[in-house]
């Protein structure tokens, strides 16, 4: 069996498992939250070394413990019945609103105290570094473990069209081309590319009211092509925007985490700049 075709495997059986995860996730929404909470705590731990390094991990693993304590309030609340005025999903959601501006004062108080002591330079880049994670990385992601108990089916919609536009922005940038998009911070990715998934993924989008389970939110075709556009749009800005920190560290994947994919960074870049947007023009439209 050569390299090629071992990698091959392995891409394949780990990037069937981690779909696998993730579908599991949307229909059970505690699974979810546990899952998102684990990313979460993944992901930081590799930002820290693509931004700070190995040396300094302390504001990280803080993170990961703020991280886990606003998830299990947002798990917590998937797992209470139906109130008399609001769904689980409606008040699961609305408690994750109120606990956002929380978490980033909090997460700004810890950091601000622990820089008073500890003798690095520059506080405040320490400090811009760590909230940009937590702004990153896990509110996104918290607001993701709450949407997927109030639109199960956006939710889902919203992971297959960030994967097929992966898929064929990746075939067409490998087939035909031709046009480098922003060379000096990721080579790989071109015009083309871009483009193929973002025809590709308007038609998926448009396509998926004629599946009963999609079909049932009754949206207009044109929100759907619109979600489709900010999918690929911030899931392309998110995937630069990870080039941007590895490229400056001079590394081609985030971690080594998952075979054949690289670290969970590579897996969710794309994710997490898309997640608030879609969240909000689903809120307010659908």
């Amino acid at each position: 069996m050569t390299p090629k075709f071992k990698n091959l495997l392995l891409r394949t059986l780990f990037g069937a498992i981690y779909v696998a995860l993730m579908i599991t996730g949307v229909f059970v929404p505690p699974f979810m939250c546990v899952l998102l909470c684990a990313v979460a705590c993944i992901c930081l731990f590799e930002y820290a070394n693509l931004t700070s390094g190995p040396a300094d991990k302390l504001s990280a693993y803080l993170m990961m413990g703020i991280s886990v304590i606003v998830f299990s309030m947002v798990c917590y609340q998937t797992l209470q019945p139906r109130s008399f005025l609001l769904s689980t999903g409606q008040r699961t959601m609305y408690m994750t609103y109120m606990m956002l501006p929380a978490l980033l004062m909090l997460t700004s108080i810890v950091l601000s105290v622990m820089e008073i002591f500890r003798r690095r330079p520059c506080p405040p880049e320490q400090i811009g570094k760590s909230l940009l994670a937590m702004t990153w990385i896990v509110v996104p992601l918290l607001l993701l473990a709450a949407f997927v108990s109030l639109h199960p089916q956006m939710a889902l919609a919203f992971f297959l069209l960030i994967w097929i536009n992966d898929t064929f922005a990746y075939l067409g940038g490998s087939l035909y081309g031709r046009n480098r998009m922003c060379e000096r911070i990721s080579p790989g990715k071109t015009w083309e590319g871009t483009f193929t998934g973002l025809v590709l993924t308007v038609i998926a989008a448009i396509i998926m009211p004629s599946i009963p389970f999609f079909g049932s939110m009754r949206l207009p075709m044109w929100m759907w092509a619109v979600l489709a556009i900010l999918i690929v749009l911030f899931g392309t800005l998110g995937d630069l925007l990870e080039s941007v920190f590895k490229r400056n560290v001079g590394v081609k994947d985030s971690g080594h985490l998952i075979p054949g994919h690289g670290g969970m960074l590579d897996r969710f870049d794309s994710i997490l700049l898309a997640a608030v947007p879609v969240i909000l023009f689903t809120i307010l439209f659908a």
